[in-house]
């Protein structure tokens, strides 16, 4: 299903007249490959023909095989090379294709090959049959031993991230792949031998769908990845503004002239900021540095250490202080220095990794 999903992300590039050869290539892989799954899974609707499907889905197998060699001959090439060398992986898996039907109908298997024996060693006794299915599993190694070698060049020049998690994940699946074709080989020799070839059940699927899974993750996530990063960011960005709250809204009360932009909707708009997290952010440093500044005259003098539980406590007496005294201050009090007792004022990032720290223990120090 991942795979059908991807195909239907490909699509409006297409349609919106992107000419683009290596999204049309990846997105004629999704649809073969998407169409081998549903096949196997029997999702597909029943025709006539139905004996033609296992040779339609091998031939998907072959050309999903060959496109993902297209699409990542134009990533790791330039484009005047990409071209002429994708070319010719068209036309090599395009008669590999037609060689494959054509040795189908020539050994007489559409008549006897159903769908749900295919997969099996069934039938594997046939000799016509295992030629066949060697033909059919070299092809598919071919082309994966391929993807691999060319997804090892582009990990070397990609220039995000996402797009070598993508090429590793990819290649690891390829390499599963031909696993699977070097294990469906040997079970096709093992039963011509007359050997029980049924232990390797397990291992040749669990080959083949962990490669297949895998080569959807890596040819998918550079585009998806990216979108998990910038969530990733906005997840930690949220839990430090709302880390810092409980330090905010006491300094705000205490001095409420340090609120230059108050949440809309209140406290709802202050637990969800949906829009300008970072601005909020980074306005919450800064009003908490305005109360600390503004509350300088009521800190206890003898104190300098640098410790978060310190300043939380330190912070608690001049609030009770400034309580106890005059009513609120403005953020203009006359006081020497700024931020943090003791300590050098640093970067935004460092700052609200301490005043976290300072938040914490102030709730702790209650």
């Amino acid at each position: 299903m991942g795979a059908l999903a991807a195909f239907v992300y490909t699509i409006p590039p297409l349609l919106r007249g992107r000419r683009d050869p290596a999204a049309l290539a990846l997105c004629v892989h999704f649809l073969c490959s998407s169409l081998s799954f549903l096949e196997q899974l029997g999702a597909l609707p029943p025709t006539d023909q139905r004996h033609l499907t296992p040779l339609l889905t091998e031939v998907a197998v072959v050309g999903l095989t060959g496109s993902q060699t297209v699409f990542l001959m134009y990533w790791s090439h330039p484009p005047r090379t990409a071209r002429r060398r994708a070319r010719r992986r068209v036309v090599l898996f395009a008669g590999l294709a037609l060689a494959l039907v054509t040795l189908n109908f020539a050994l007489g298997l559409n008549g006897r090959r159903a769908v749900a024996e295919r997969l099996t060693l069934a039938d594997m006794h046939d000799p016509g049959y295992a030629a066949y299915l060697y033909v059919f599993f070299a092809i598919c190694a071919l082309g994966q031993l391929e993807t691999v070698r060319l997804s090892w060049r582009y990990m070397g020049i990609a220039p995000r991230a996402w797009l070598r998690w993508g090429m590793r994940a990819a290649m690891l699946g390829a390499l599963l792949s031909v696993v699977h074709c070097a294990i469906r080989c040997w079970e096709i020799t093992g039963t011509l031998s007359g050997h029980g070839m049924g232990v390797l059940h397990s291992p040749d699927w669990l080959t083949g769908d962990i490669g297949a899974a895998l080569k959807v993750f890596g040819w998918t996530v550079p585009a998806w990845g990216p979108s998990l990063g910038r969530a990733a960011r906005w997840i930690g960005k949220y839990r430090a503004y709302r880390r810092l709250r409980p330090l905010w809204l006491a300094l705000s009360r205490a001095v409420p002239d340090i609120v230059l932009d108050p949440p809309v909707l209140g406290g709802l708009g202050d637990i969800l900021p949906l829009r300008d997290l970072d601005y909020r952010l980074y306005r919450r440093v800064i009003e908490i540095r305005d109360g600390q500044h503004a509350l300088r005259p009521y800190l206890p003098k003898e104190t300098r250490s640098c410790d978060a539980e310190a300043e939380a406590r330190d912070l608690r007496i001049a609030l009770g202080a400034q309580r106890a005294a005059s009513g609120p201050l403005g953020p203009a009090a006359d006081a020497p220095g700024a931020a943090g007792r003791g300590r050098a004022p640093t970067g935004l990032t460092d700052d609200i990794v301490w005043l976290g720290r300072v938040s914490d223990a102030f709730v702790r120090a209650r």
